[in-house]
C-alpha cells in the first residue's frame, strides 16, 4: 500500500499524530474532518465532542490498558458513525499504519507504540525549531 500525500495534507497528518499522542481527542477530531475536501459530515460538532469523550476515557487507568491500535479502531468508527469523509491517500495511510501497528504489537507485545510517538514528535518539533532559529541566524 503506497500513498502520496501532499504538503497540507502531510501537515494535517502530523497534527493528527501529535493530538492522538497528547490525547487531545478535539484536536485529532479536528484534524480528522479536514482529510477531506469535500466534507460531508453532518453533524461537526457531534463528531467532535463524541471522539472527545473517547480520548477522555483512554486518558482514564481503565484505558491506558488500550493499546493503540484499539484506540485507532475506536476512532475509525466514529468517523463511520458520523459519516466523515476522508481522502484515499490519508486513509490509505491511517490504514497502513494499522497493520504496522498490529504486526508490531505480535513481534513485542510490551513495546508501546505510543511512547515512541511522542518521543518521535518531540524531537520532530525540536529540529523544527532548531532549524528555524538557524535560519534566522544565518540570514544575511
Amino acid at each position: 500500500m503506497t500513498a502520496e500525500l501532499n504538503l497540507q495534507d502531510r501537515s494535517t497528518l502530523l497534527q493528527f499524530f501529535k493530538a492522538i499522542a497528547d490525547l487531545d481527542g478535539r484536536s485529532a477530531a479536528e484534524c480528522t474532518l479536514k482529510f477531506s475536501r469535500a466534507q460531508s459530515c453532518p453533524n461537526p460538532r457531534a463528531f467532535i465532542d463524541d471522539v472527545d469523550k473517547i480520548f477522555q476515557f483512554w486518558d482514564t487507568e481503565e484505558g491506558e490498558s488500550l493499546h493503540a491500535g484499539q484506540c485507532m479502531q475506536e476512532l475509525l468508527e466514529q468517523v463511520r458513525r458520523h459519516k466523515v469523509n476522508i481522502d484515499g491517500d490519508v486513509c490509505t495511510v491511517m490504514v497502513t499504519t494499522l497493520v504496522l501497528e498490529g504486526w508490531q504489537r505480535k513481534l513485542d507485545p510490551e513495546f508501546n507504540i505510543m511512547d515512541t510517538l511522542r518521543q518521535l514528535l518531540f524531537k520532530a518539533d525540536y529540529i523544527k525549531s532548531l532549524s528555524y532559529t538557524m535560519d534566522g541566524v544565518m540570514a544575511p
